[in-house]
């Protein structure tokens, strides 16, 4: 089965940047071991659900609502306050609203070698809400690589309706150049 279609794999993720593979699974623990719902995603999560994967700069996680404590005056600090772990640059990406519509994402990532990834709905909704040119090729790459477009579809009319007709068009765009 093509990665599109089937189970996200870390080793996939990975492939083109073998050297984060410490990074992603240390920092994975830690958010572990503080009891933070978390997931991978961003260019390693898409690359999980890609036929071919594709560099990345930095490691992005998902991460619930538990991974930051407010202070009084709303001050707010992260639990797990990793920014960086073996000089790459580490993210962790809070539900802010726009993103809320995709918490069941974290209840529902599937463990590979031990680390948390996004499912493939979740990473698409993220991606069309970034919107940039590479989080778009991403996109598409997926739905090339053999994704269930009738569930990103379902799940994107859910989360964030107004992109529906953006996710047709990369529909279209990969239809093209079959």
């Amino acid at each position: 089965m093509n990665a599109g279609g089937g189970e996200p794999d870390l080793k996939r993720a990975l492939r083109p940047v073998p050297t984060f593979e410490r990074a992603v699974r240390e920092v994975s623990r830690m958010f572990s071991e503080a009891g933070i719902r978390h997931a991978l995603v961003g260019g390693l999560g898409a690359n999980a659900y890609r036929n071919r994967p594709r560099t990345t700069e930095d490691i992005d996680f998902l991460v619930g609502d538990e991974a930051f404590q407010t202070h009084p005056g709303g001050f707010v600090t992260m639990r797990v306050p990793v920014v960086e772990f073996d000089g790459i640059a580490v993210d962790q990406v809070p539900l802010t609203e726009g993103l809320r519509a995709i918490e069941d994402g974290l209840n529902r990532a599937h463990v590979s070698d031990g680390v948390p990834i996004a499912p493939v709905d979740t990473i698409v909704v993220m991606k069309l809400v970034a919107g940039r040119t590479q989080d778009l090729a991403d996109v598409e790459a997926i739905v090339e690589s053999g994704a269930d477009r009738e569930l990103l579809k379902a799940a994107v009319q859910h989360a964030l309706p107004s992109r529906v007709e953006t996710l047709e068009r990369l529909f279209g765009n990969v239809d093209r150049r079959r």
